[in-house]
């Protein structure tokens, strides 16, 4: 689905469980705020996975694609850099101050566009504060003609731990040896260490949805443990752990995670 370039400051953005937008490259930078959920956005040859209270800086002239795992809602301001001209050249995960939550949350627009060199000078400030990988999660891409191009981002949905490297090489119409080969060379790690990244952020799209470490956790095909084990062994914090550092409460039926 193409995803056309509005010409409002600010635009609502609700995608669906297995959903993806693409956009073309525009003449204004953008910042996109997951108000919930969590998605992967891809530029370039990285896909950041972003959730809830977190943001994206997509400076202009960048294509980029946005991948829901589960249900998202994203809000997504036009960036005029001339209003402030220190803007970060290239795309920034940033986790998003108490201030500009409370901006990006509101239901009315009009306090954004009222408001819109004051929001943008803010978000200029914050994005260069933030070190360019400072608590970002992303996995390598290959290049858009790869012969692996497709699977990458089938997997990114549906990343199933237990698929086999055969099975991986028929979806792509490539032998094993030379999969093996291709993700090596393009992505720098086996089939298997890629989808095993993959997974972690979309267990990180799970949990923000709500889902529970128990529920993510079979999904993934783990045990609760042995999920809850992976994820801080990626991550540095639990599952509960990382959400309250999110600032969204577990629930009840993850206190095993």
């Amino acid at each position: 689905m193409r995803m056309m370039h509005s010409t409002c400051v600010v635009t609502d953005m609700r995608l669906g469980a297995g959903e993806q937008r693409h956009a073309e490259p525009a003449a204004v930078g953008c910042f996109l705020y997951v108000r919930h959920g969590g998605v992967w956005i891809t530029v370039g040859r990285r896909a950041y996975c972003v959730t809830q209270g977190d943001g994206i800086w997509l400076p202009q002239s960048v294509t980029h694609s946005v991948s829901a795992v589960y249900d998202a809602d994203i809000c997504a301001l036009r960036v005029d850099t001339g209003v402030s001209t220190d803007f970060v050249p290239a795309a920034r995960v940033l986790r998003c101050s108490d201030v500009l939550v409370a901006i990006f949350s509101a239901t009315q627009r009009a306090i954004i566009e009222r408001s819109y060199a004051v929001v943008v000078a803010l978000l200029a400030d914050e994005l260069r504060a933030v070190h360019e990988t400072g608590g970002t999660f992303a996995v390598r891409m290959p290049s858009p003609g790869s012969r692996v191009a497709a699977l990458c981002e089938a997997l990114l949905m549906h990343p199933t731990k237990d698929m086999a490297l055969r099975d991986a090489a028929s979806r792509a119409g490539v032998s094993c040896r030379t999969l093996s080969r291709i993700f090596t060379r393009e992505l720098g790690v086996s089939v298997g260490r890629w989808r095993r990244e993959v997974q972690v952020g979309v267990a990180m799209c799970a949990l923000v949805r709500g889902i529970s470490v128990a529920e993510t956790a079979r999904v993934l095909g783990f045990t609760s443990s042995a999920f809850s084990t992976f994820f801080k062994s990626r991550i540095g914090h639990s599952p509960r752990e990382w959400l309250a550092r999110q600032r969204i409460r577990p629930p009840e039926e993850s206190a095993s995670g």
